[in-house]
């Protein structure tokens, strides 16, 4: 079968590269440069360099049609919001047989959109932070002043939004206090969109992917992380493969189902250590970054995700994996580590309890071990990894 994978930049796509290669399927990559760690996989076939989806999205649905034609493509599958965006404008116009591995965009927005997951989530009786659900500058300026919990996280209601042919990103923003906060409402564009203000939650970060059909979730996995960057929340950097919390995959059942959701996702969620209660941070309704721990603990999404698409099979695999499975990012954990060195102060005010520096380096040169995973280098693929030291390097210098 011939596969195109896209934004190969990502370690999510390289997991996919590496798992379908290994199935005996013709992998093509795409990227913003012909050299990512994806298209430097023995598993590649072929690769191409596209337009940038997030800035020219026009040119970039061109080119990856363009792409499906001569590659005789039978399915795509787009890495990233930004690829899911901009091949759902052109979904129709595709060729008739060739599958786009996503939902479309209105699931995408019900899911991806912060604002109506949360009041969603309210409805249904999922546990979340507390919340303010601001719609503009205007509404911040009457609610602000009963903001009374902080530090504080600000969460743009969608983490893209389009802007003529291209896309605005927008992460997590955090306030340690009032006057930040208002600077924030002050000087972020992407702020005088709805977003929502939240209490930050001091717990254990819990990823629960699932492989989901309409009402009901055929496959399962869970990972804690450990380790993330930046270390105030972000990308998971070091993870542990947990077993299912029952909670957990009844809040996402919920939640998907209400969306009549088909394909993988991700569901976020933060265990408070005050009430001990698991609460919704957010759903990725795409691969994620850490989608190699999943695959070395014995779920492959990547080829389960394609028996869905051309076999239909009615497979339920929801606890058989390995528990305690490591997966680390060597590169993502020096980044945190120069971070939390970088910007100690400000960390140890918003979030005071993590990993020490000293624990941190132990766990970068102490990386390898038989229950230990490393993302990216494998030692019968390590093209992808000399790429990305060479890219590491390129953007320190």
């Amino acid at each position: 079968m011939n596969v195109l994978i896209t934004d190969g930049e990502n370690r999510s796509a390289l997991a996919a590269t590496r798992s379908l290669g290994r199935k005996g399927h013709d992998i093509i990559v795409t990227g913003l440069d012909p050299d990512n760690i994806s298209a430097c996989s023995k598993f590649c076939k072929r690769n191409y360099q596209t337009p940038n989806p997030l800035k020219d999205g026009m040119n970039y649905s061109e080119k990856i049609a363009e792409i499906v034609t001569s590659e005789k493509i039978d399915i795509i599958l787009p890495m990233t919001e930004q690829s899911i965006y901009q091949l759902n404008r052109v979904r129709d116009h595709l060729p008739k047989n060739v599958i786009l591995a996503c939902p479309c965009q209105e699931k995408m927005d019900a899911v991806s959109n912060k604002f109506r997951l949360f009041q969603l989530a309210q409805d249904l009786g999922v546990p979340i932070p507390e919340t303010t659900f601001v719609s503009g500058i205007e509404d911040f300026l009457e609610k602000e002043p009963g903001i009374a919990n902080f530090p504080a996280v600000v969460k743009p209601a969608f983490s893209k939004i389009a802007d003529g042919d291209g896309l605005i990103s927008a992460g997590v923003m955090y306030a340690a206090d009032r006057n930040e906060l208002r600077l924030l409402y002050e000087t972020k564009t992407i702020l005088r969109y709805p977003s929502l203000i939240q209490e930050l939650i001091v717990g254990e970060g819990t990823g629960l992917f699932t492989l989901f059909d309409h009402d009901h979730h055929l496959v399962l996995f869970s990972h804690r992380r450990l380790l993330e960057k930046p270390p105030s929340g972000g990308v998971s950097v070091m993870s542990e493969s947990i077993p299912l919390d029952p909670e957990m995959v009844k809040s996402a059942e919920k939640l998907l189902s209400e969306v009549g959701w088909k394909g993988v996702a991700m569901v976020e969620f933060k265990r408070d250590i005050r009430d001990g209660k698991a609460k919704l941070m957010e759903i990725n309704g795409r691969f994620w970054g850490s989608l190699q721990l999943a695959v070395s603990s014995g779920v492959d999404f990547p080829a389960l995700y394609l028996d869905y698409y051309f076999n239909n099979k009615p497979f339920c695999i929801l606890d058989n994996y390995r528990i305690g499975h490591r997966l680390k990012w060597l590169l993502g954990i020096m980044d945190h580590l120069i971070i939390r060195i970088k910007h100690f102060d400000r960390l140890q005010r918003l979030l005071p309890e993590f990993y020490t520096c000293r624990q941190v380096i132990m766990e970068l040169f102490m990386a390898k071990n038989a229950n230990t995973t490393l993302d990216v280098y494998d030692s019968e693929d390590r093209k992808p990894f000399i790429s990305e030291i060479k890219f590491y390097i390129k953007n320190l210098i």
